[in-house]
């Protein structure tokens, strides 16, 4: 007999949510509950055992113009926005200078920047003005590149995007101090919000990236026990916990409720209970199937498409959903958990590969595949029930945006384009 993976859910306590139809999702299952800045909460499965009616093998198509077009549209905007920031701070304050010159690495070693654009899409296709949402999509570009910085230490990483890594280019403690000062650089861009949005929206946004960093640094401590301690038969639960903490919330869930919010033609939060639930949960279930992809590439794709050392997780001993599968599932779980015991520099190549080939015999790159489709497949659903956003955002007077865009559509497409990239 087949079992129903549980749903995924995000609720509010200030609305009803509909529900989902079981054909197009999850259902039933025990919920643990995760909290939202503005209360309510996000509801996990309990377990998600087997996938029922799996997604059309065929791999569906995007439309790379969009997401070209419009990633490079911010991008340039983007890093234009940090570089003139970085500038200024170092001329008014008489900075260090080489500091400030590497506070320019990571941004621009060329990123897709797809928080800082979903901001910038968000408040757009709710009809604000983009280079109203500019500064605080650098300020969140910054948040990332300085959590990338002091996460490559942690995990030992060896490259990031395609380049050195920064502290194996220049020495742990000038790295991490270098991540600090992009972390500060970051806040003094959301204080440059208060000309441009108004205090109010300013304390809205300052709340909503306070929350993100705390859910993010918690993921991480979640993530980083599990590989200090060994950790064996976590559930996909377990993992959906971490997931959203340390990746959906930065990656998708807060720059999308800021975008709403920077977008809405108010301050009033309370005019945006159900556009922010609904994107919420849009968010966190994008996010999940884009970390599991993210898995999936780090352990088959390709170095120069995929910009990080491929298998690096598994020498790392990131407890992924494909390694937490192979563990529950494998008959040789026992040694594979000896080798993700050996620090990094012990483990052989054989090794890795010998916990790679258990992946595919015990199906565990299958599920993963599975599940990242079938979240991909619900996000769809929840997308086109969101109404609150407009088909199109032309320009409107005084907006200096470069050319108008279709904001929606690149959120749609953003939906099949984190599952299929670099395939």
């Amino acid at each position: 007999m087949v079992k129903t993976a549980p749903e995924v859910k995000v609720e509010q306590t200030q609305v009803n949510q509909p529900k989902q139809d079981d054909s197009n999702g999850w259902s039933g299952g025990q919920a643990t509950n995760i909290p939202l800045p503005n209360g309510g909460s996000i509801q996990l499965p309990d377990e998600a055992e087997s996938i029922v009616n799996p997604p059309d093998a065929e791999k569906p198509q995007f439309d790379k113009t969009i997401i070209n077009e419009t990633l490079q549209q911010s991008r340039q905007a983007i890093t234009g926005r940090i570089m003139q920031f970085i500038d200024f701070k170092r001329d008014i304050s008489g900075g260090y200078a080489p500091l400030y010159e590497m506070l320019k690495d990571y941004p621009f070693r060329k990123g897709k920047m797809l928080r800082p654009t979903m901001c910038i899409s968000a408040a757009r296709a709710m009809g604000g003005m983009g280079d109203r949402a500019l500064t605080t999509a650098a300020a969140l570009e910054l948040y990332h590149n300085a959590f990338l910085i002091h996460d490559d230490i942690e995990d030992g990483s060896e490259s990031r995007r395609g380049k050195e890594t920064l502290h194996h280019a220049i020495g742990v403690a000038r790295a991490i101090n270098v991540g600090d000062a992009t972390n500060v650089l970051a806040v003094g861009l959301l204080l440059e919000n208060l000309s441009a949005i108004g205090i109010q929206k300013t304390l809205n946004v300052l709340h909503e990236i306070e929350f993100m960093a705390q859910q993010s640094v918690e993921g991480q401590a979640m993530e980083l026990d599990w590989v200090a301690n060994n950790t064996g038969q976590l559930t996909d639960q377990d993992y959906f916990t971490m997931c959203v903490k340390k990746t959906c919330w930065y990656t998708f869930m807060t720059p999308l409720r800021i975008g709403l919010i920077i977008g809405h033609p108010t301050a009033n939060l309370t005019e945006l209970v159900k556009p922010l639930a609904d994107i919420t949960r849009f968010g966190m279930i994008l996010g999940i199937a884009f970390q599991i992809q993210d898995d999936l590439l780090n352990i088959l794709g390709d170095l120069k498409t995929y910009g990080k050392e491929i298998g690096g997780d598994i020498y790392e001993g990131k407890r992924t959903i494909m390694l937490n599968h192979v563990i529950a599932n494998s008959n040789a779980a026992d040694r594979i958990l000896e080798i993700l015991a050996l620090p990094r520099e012990q483990k052989k190549p054989e090794q890795i590969g010998f916990i790679l080939e258990e992946m595919k015999r015990c199906g565990s790159i299958d599920h993963g595949w599975y599940l990242a489709r079938t979240l991909a497949n619900q996000a769809d659903n929840i997308f086109e029930s969101m109404d609150f956003l407009k088909p199109e955002s032309p320009l409107q007077p005084g907006e200096n945006w470069g050319s108008s865009l279709q904001d929606r559509r690149f959120l749609k497409q953003l939906i099949n384009y984190v599952i299929y990239r670099n395939l």
